[in-house]
């Protein structure tokens, strides 16, 4: 397992440059959506695949003690302004030995790795008993495709019946994974979401998989319609005492 491309500071400003990924208040909206929605109330978060920290920004200012791990020498930057620690997640174990966290999040992390179980470890021993973990991916079944191989370092795809499996076998419990729309208006209106299957339908092309004549909103729609991601909320077991 070759993770040297996730050490090179390219990685991160090619693939997440602003002409393919510009930042926008997406994470913002997302933040706040998790919120109100699974966390309920901040408490301490870490973010396993923090990238360039924009997760971390936004839990803190959700009101988050926010923590992240990363691979990539990027994260210099990000440790200027929150506790970032420097670990692979395909086979290190839990850089947070002497903290333990209400929350563990990670987005669009688990598919670049060849041993994703180690992430799912990770996250159960980052977490407090009773803490609880968001985990995204893309849906493999919504982008096999082509959408899923956008980014050239996707290698493990996944599944609904899959992601559950995952963090069966790590120990979480109360596993429920769902798909998941990146598109907030759909977070805020569900009904809507029978009329979004039918546009995706509609063989569009649009970038980056494909060049795009589109303005950037009609774009996003295009694509967030078609790249449908998969949401999954677990919990780690409360501890118990044995009985003498």
């Amino acid at each position: 397992m070759n993770n040297q491309i996730f050490k090179n500071e390219k990685y991160l400003e090619v693939t997440y440059s602003d002409k393919i990924a510009p930042k926008t208040n997406y994470p913002h909206k997302l933040g706040k959506w998790l919120l109100n929605t699974f966390f309920k109330k901040p408490g301490t978060i870490v973010d396993l695949g923090c990238g360039r920290g924009e997760y971390l920004e936004v839990f803190d200012n959700l009101g988050f003690e926010a923590s992240g791990v990363d691979l990539s020498p990027n994260i210099k930057k990000v440790k200027k302004y929150f506790s970032v620690q420097l670990a692979d997640l395909e086979k290190d174990q839990n850089p947070f030995p002497n903290r333990k966290f209400d929350y563990v999040f990670s987005k669009s992390v688990v598919e670049h790795l060849h041993n994703p179980s180690n992430l799912a470890d990770m996250a159960y021993s980052c977490l407090k008993p009773e803490g609880r973990a968001i985990i995204m991916t893309p849906s493999w079944e919504y982008t096999h495709w082509g959408p899923f191989y956008i980014d050239h370092t996707h290698v493990t795809p996944f599944t609904k019946h899959s992601l559950k499996s995952l963090l069966e076998i790590s120990g979480f419990e109360n596993v429920e994974v769902c798909y998941f729309y990146q598109l907030p208006f759909l977070w805020r209106w569900p009904f809507l979401t029978p009329l979004i299957r039918l546009f995706a339908k509609i063989p569009l092309p649009y970038a980056p998989f494909k060049e795009s004549p589109w303005p950037n909103k009609l774009n996003k729609l295009i694509r967030f319609s078609k790249e449908v991601m998969l949401l999954a909320v677990c919990t780690k077991p409360k501890e118990t005492q044995c009985l003498k």
